[in-house]
């Protein structure tokens, strides 16, 4: 089984000294390509890359996610999501990280913009970074994101959203998104499992995304356990936890993870 831990718990704090604090209490690492850690110059990111390879740790990548919207009505939105998407490969490259998240995008229900527009240009930009990534055997871990108001998908939606995409796209279930908007966690997991590389494990109440600890929201565990137990020993279980969360609860995830699956 393989379990990690997004930076995001320890957002904005300097990459190698989160790293060093996480890889404490978890075998794995998720980096977040995100926040003022990450916005420096080239030359910066390269030492820093450097040292992150250094260090040995198995990580996946998530790149950057504020601001980014693949499925954007404005092109220039579109084309730095494409930017940082590309970026976030070429840090996956450079490590030898072999499965990068990727975000689809967001479309607003309230807007008279094309639903079916913001979904072409979310897959345009999935094409082409499996032209990337399928080369450099990297894995692309396809998301589900947002609340009802913005989420590209409904539950069914999602479940068929790589029915004719390349086989490099896996499924990625973040269970807190997917609480928010409503959908039977057990069942997608169940749909999904042979094509699920990864979820996002993390907590709410059914009404806004906290991001709170396993176990302090309203998601039925007992029942998303068992469905996780069918899944492959390579699908990775993110622990994502918010920032300012006490890194003691990453540990309590761990062990209640290893009791439930093992």
């Amino acid at each position: 089984m393989r379990i990690s831990a997004s930076e995001y718990i320890l957002f904005c704090n300097p990459t190698e000294q989160n790293v060093e604090r996480l890889h404490e209490l978890v075998p794995e690492i998720e980096l977040m390509l995100d926040g003022d850690a990450w916005d420096s110059e080239e030359e910066d990111w390269q030492k820093k890359i450097v040292r992150l390879k250094n260090s040995r740790v198995p990580f996946t990548v998530h790149p950057p996610a504020w601001d980014v919207n693949p499925a954007a009505p404005v092109r220039e939105i579109r084309e730095a999501a494409a930017k940082v998407n590309r970026h976030a490969l070429e840090v996956c490259r450079e490590l030898g990280v072999k499965q990068v998240v990727y975000h689809p995008g967001y479309y607003d229900k309230r807007s008279r913009f094309s639903r079916k527009l913001a979904w072409k240009r979310s897959y345009e930009l999935l094409e082409e970074l499996v032209t990337i990534a399928k080369p450099q055997g990297i894995t692309i871990a396809y998301e589900n994101i947002g609340g009802p108001a913005v989420s590209l998908f409904t539950q069914e939606e999602y479940i068929h959203a790589l029915d004719d995409v390349d086989p490099c796209v896996k499924y990625l279930l973040d269970v807190g998104h997917a609480h928010i908007n409503g959908w039977d966690i057990p069942e997608v997991i169940d749909a999904l499992s042979d094509r699920l590389c990864g979820l996002h494990l993390h907590d709410n109440d059914g009404a806004g995304d906290s991001h709170l600890p396993i176990g302090q929201g309203t998601i039925p565990w007992e029942d998303v356990f068992a469905s996780m137990k069918c899944l492959s020993p390579e699908c990775v279980f993110v622990l994502e936890y918010a920032p300012g969360t006490p890194l003691a609860a990453l540990e309590v995830g761990r062990e209640l993870l290893r009791e439930k699956l093992y």
